[in-house]
């Protein structure tokens, strides 16, 4: 039988980090299935989700938990099996401000939406001299909730937000 570890890494950033991680989870005949690796403020971070043989999992949290001695902090936790429910991507522009994010959030927490997927990078904008926030969402929809509904209401927030979007179903 296998077993999902969704490993976190985050540790001073530096040349062999993700050389580091694979060459530990091959060592313990793991399979890299997932991840979201990271360079931010000259730190590492990352999310791994590796695949075990179940009577190798015990072994494999202590060989990833001795990545500590690099410099890294390692936490390692077991996840069960999710049900995938109807997904949307979010592509987000507008001149950058305070609290743009706690209003995108806020406006899918009302839909029940769950965000899985974040990134957001602010940037000179070219013509203005200002600076532009870009986003990146990938979100599901509870049961009962449409992608036209969610569609709808975030696109009847951009004006008042003053950000373009772009929205699409993701395929199954």
């Amino acid at each position: 039988m296998k077993m999902k570890l969704l490993v976190t890494v985050l540790g001073h950033d530096r040349p062999g980090l993700v050389k580091l991680v694979s060459d530990t989870i091959k060592q313990q005949n793991g399979n890299w299935l997932e991840s979201r690796l990271s360079h931010l403020g000259g730190k590492f971070s990352g999310l791994v989700l590796a695949e075990f043989d179940s009577e190798n999992t015990d072994s494999a949290i202590k060989a990833l938990s001795q990545l500590s001695h690099n410099g890294l902090t390692v936490t390692c936790e077991a996840v069960e099996p999710q049900t995938r429910s109807e997904q949307m991507s979010i592509q987000l522009v507008g001149n950058d401000k305070p609290g743009i994010v706690y209003e995108v959030a806020g406006a899918i927490n009302a839909l029940n939406g769950n965000v899985e997927q974040f990134s957001s990078n602010v940037e000179s904008a070219p013509m203005s001299g200002g600076e532009l926030f870009k986003a990146t969402l990938s979100i599901s929809l509870p049961e009962g909730t449409t992608f036209q509904d969610v569609k709808n209401h975030l696109e009847s927030m951009a004006d008042e937000w003053m950000v373009d979007l772009v929205i699409d179903k993701e395929a199954d």
